[in-house]
């Protein structure tokens, strides 16, 4: 049997990382332990981990031809194994974050845009036919089109959720718990699930018959939350593709998550046995309604 085929749609970014619990005044010296250039931005950070998982990927997203930093970037993500055919080279400056870490693991991105604000639905269209799952990461809503022949259709709005509207039309939306408490999910007639990332408090999903809700995988340590919700997404994904039960997804993908928060970057996911290992020692529980 062959296994799925994804598409992640959305930006590379070069993520700049650092470690830095406060800002230096000014002329003030101040040294870190951490300060690495890594590929980042939620279409990667799904990729990475939909590829560790065992599924095929392919990332649709545009970059700036005339950094220099790119092509390193775009290399080390070919090794990991993710399909960079429908990666772009446009003259436009490269899309990238800086993510400043702090001892608790939690952090703060700024983002420079760049050539990722060039990605369209037309874009998209090109490759109606080719891909099981579509997976929409952190672009506004009016980029995300379903392809009829696809079997899930899943978009995750980042900073975009306060743009969702009745006319979206997607089988999985995912939010986060801030996100969630801004979205009037009873006006989204046209989506079949939404999962609400709650964090340490685990997380929930909603059908239309259904409600369940897990607890968080609890971890001694947590180096940094970049990419936690994208791997979450990745993870529920290949779970609901493999015919996993809606209670295991939610195992599965909050046990996935909370493993990636345990190392540096985003694309730092774990793999299929990493997760079951995970879940041998402590199982989540989860209830539904």
């Amino acid at each position: 049997m062959l296994k799925p085929i994804h598409l992640s749609v959305g930006r590379i970014n070069i993520d700049v990382i650092v470690k830095l619990d406060r800002f230096p005044q000014p002329d003030e010296p101040l040294s870190t332990d951490i300060l690495e250039i890594q590929p980042g931005g939620a279409a990667v950070n799904y990729a990475t981990a939909v590829n560790k998982l065992g599924h095929s990927v392919k990332i649709l997203a545009k970059v700036g031809k005339d950094s220099l930093v790119i092509r390193p970037i775009l290399e080390k993500l070919a090794e990991t194994g993710v399909g960079l055919d429908y990666v772009e080279e446009v003259n436009a400056p490269q899309s990238m974050a800086l993510i400043l870490l702090r001892s608790d693991g939690k952090v703060s991105i700024v983002r420079k845009l760049g050539s990722s604000l060039l990605l369209s639905n037309e874009d998209v269209r090109k490759y109606f036919g080719m891909f099981d799952v579509i997976h929409f990461a952190s672009v506004p809503p009016e980029i995300v089109i379903r392809d009829p022949s696809s079997k899930l259709i899943s978009y995750d709005p980042g900073p975009n959720s306060g743009k969702l509207n009745s006319e979206l039309d997607v089988d999985i939306l995912y939010l986060n718990e801030k996100e969630s408490n801004s979205v009037n999910i009873n006006n989204l007639r046209k989506v079949n699930l939404i999962v609400i990332k709650m964090g340490e408090k685990g997380a929930r999903v909603i059908s239309q018959d259904k409600e369940c809700e897990v607890e968080a995988y609890k971890v001694d340590h947590v180096i940094d939350t970049t990419g936690a919700g994208d791997v979450f997404d990745a993870t529920f994904n290949y779970a609901y593709m493999e015919g996993y039960s809606l209670e295991e997804s939610l195992r599965l993908a909050v046990t996935s998550s909370a493993l990636k928060i345990t190392k540096l970057g985003g694309t730092s996911s774990p793999t299929l046995s990493e997760i079951l290992n995970a879940l041998k020692s402590y199982t989540p529980s989860v209830y539904c309604k």
